[in-house]
């Protein structure tokens, strides 16, 4: 897949779909940076849940030469700390200005993917799939999540973008700015390594490797600037981290880590089930996707390759270290996600209207292709009340609640989750249990004890007898619903080992 002879008449080293030229339309895209806006901002002083309190207690309420000098672990994603850092000492520390940062990449986002798109294909198919991220449940939700996924999904377009438009323009200039969001990427998260490594393995197919091909060093002058300089600005915002880094990725990881690959896929289909509203929305989605890839296949390979090698390539890194694989980690493919998506919908839609109506001509966006991709934004749209509903984990509620029905000096004890969240965030006094055998002795004191936890299957990998009893003999007095996986925090009362095991605490029903 070589650049195209210039004197053919078209510079752009990869085939355009109906990509003639058009005005950037504007007030279309700032219509949809108020509507991103205003998705975002409902719900957005929700209570933190577990990754949240994390971030603001180990990085963001720390001092700033602290956080750029400093790495706790995978969960520290140092560029958005910085940057929540701060906004809350601006605005003061609320959770909507611990958020924030995120709210406003989930808003810039929309209109990198319309210019990201416009590279390769028309004005429509921009805008649509544009509008799909705006109303997007998952990017709604991320984009209210204290965390850096926004920020990565974000760069990862902008780079792209970037790439792109320097490859297609031959300039030195968008090159050096690729540098620069490539390395905000990765000291935003890690996992953008992979991204840059895809694009450089993408650039391969298309400007051929050097020594094979003579006339592949000349085209790879400029592309390697950006490479290079990545790697440059990333080695020098992670040189005061470099030590800590290290010593992270040389800690053996937990063998019986919850997050396997399995676990993953079986969380990414229970996301994407949420995000369409319906269990039958996944198959759908599913053939859109593959109908997609089928296209940009066709279209051009090098574009495939951009969007599909950063997940085979993260997947396939956190797979050969034996670390955890979280659905999250693939967030910041939303935009190329979305793009394929579109392209499924819009090219199902021309087949049928070919069908329909055999003797019209072929168009990349008919109207049948559009109405799909509107129904997809309107199921997506539907679901955002729950996300509206709950917070992401009800640790609040689940405190008032239990505070408001515990009697006088009966215990309690957090498990799993709670543990952290009580103890150093909202400051109770609550002993954290971590084995059976410390709930047993708190029980032998003659009261029922109270017991809050959250995120149950932490509890049974790490203790799978205190989760047994927890089901078994906790009576359940109320489950405070999150949006969270597993994220309920449940409130439930154990009897007194005195007590028959049978024995149950009346309680109020599900909230």
């Amino acid at each position: 897949m070589r650049p195209p002879d210039p004197s053919a008449g078209d510079p752009t080293p990869w085939p355009r779909r109906d990509a003639k030229p058009e005005g950037t339309p504007w007030a279309a895209l700032i219509a949809l940076m108020v509507l991103a806006a205003v998705l975002r901002t409902i719900g957005l002083d929700g209570g933190l849940w577990l990754d949240e309190i994390h971030t603001l207690l180990d990085s963001v309420r720390q001092p700033l030469l602290q956080i750029v000098t400093v790495f706790p672990g995978n969960n520290q994603h140092t560029f958005y700390s910085v940057l929540a850092h701060v906004s809350i000492r601006v605005l003061g520390e609320e959770a909507w200005s611990l958020r924030l940062p995120a709210l406003l990449f989930g808003v810039a986002t929309p209109p990198v993917l319309y210019l990201f798109a416009r590279e390769f294909v028309g004005r429509s198919e921009a805008l649509l799939a544009s509008l799909l991220l705006t109303v997007s449940y998952h990017h709604v939700w991320f984009s209210q999540n204290a965390r850096g996924y926004t920020a990565l999904a974000f760069l990862a377009l902008l780079s792209s973008w970037l790439l792109l438009r320097g490859l297609r323009r031959a300039s030195t200039s968008d090159f050096v700015w690729y540098g620069v969001a490539s390395a905000l990427g990765v000291y935003t998260h890690l996992t953008m390594v992979f991204m840059v490594i895809a694009h450089a393995i993408a650039c391969a197919f298309l400007l051929g490797v050097p020594g094979r091909d003579k006339d592949a060093l000349a085209r790879w002058r400029r592309p390697v600037t950006g490479f290079a300089l990545a790697a440059v600005f990333t080695l020098a915002l992670y040189a005061p981290l470099l030590l800590d880094v290290q010593q992270f990725f040389l800690r053996r990881p937990n063998p019986n880590e919850i997050a396997t690959p399995a676990w993953a896929a079986k969380e990414l289909l229970r996301g994407l089930q949420i995000g369409v509203g319906t269990a039958l929305g996944v198959p759908a989605c599913g053939v859109l996707f593959v109908w997609g890839l089928r296209s940009f296949f066709r279209q051009s390979r090098f574009l495939l390759a951009l969007f599909v090698l950063p997940g085979v390539i993260t997947v396939a890194a956190a797979v050969a270290l034996a670390r955890p694989i979280f659905p999250r980690f693939l967030f910041f493919l939303a935009g190329f996600g979305v793009l394929i998506l579109v392209r499924g919908a819009l090219e199902i839609g021309a087949w049928l209207t070919l069908r329909l109506r055999p003797g019209e001509p072929a168009a990349p966006v008919t109207a049948l292709g559009a109405a799909l991709v509107a129904a997809l934004a309107l199921l997506s749209a539907a679901s955002l009340p729950f996300a509206y509903r709950y917070p992401k984990q009800d640790f609040d509620g689940a405190a008032r609640f239990l505070l408001a029905h515990r009697a006088d000096r009966e215990p309690v004890v957090t498990a799993g989750g709670a543990m952290y969240a009580y103890r150093d965030y909202y400051r109770q006094p609550w002993v954290g249990v971590t084995s059976l055998e410390q709930l047993q002795d708190i029980r032998s004191q003659g009261r029922r004890v109270w017991v809050i936890y959250t995120l149950p299957g932490y509890i049974e990998m790490r203790a799978p007898d205190l989760m047994k009893t927890l089901r078994d003999q906790c009576r359940v007095a109320g489950v405070f619903r999150g949006t969270v996986a597993e994220g309920d925090v449940t409130v439930c009362v154990v009897p007194p080992a005195s007590d028959d095991p049978g024995s149950r605490a009346p309680g109020p029903p599900r909230q």
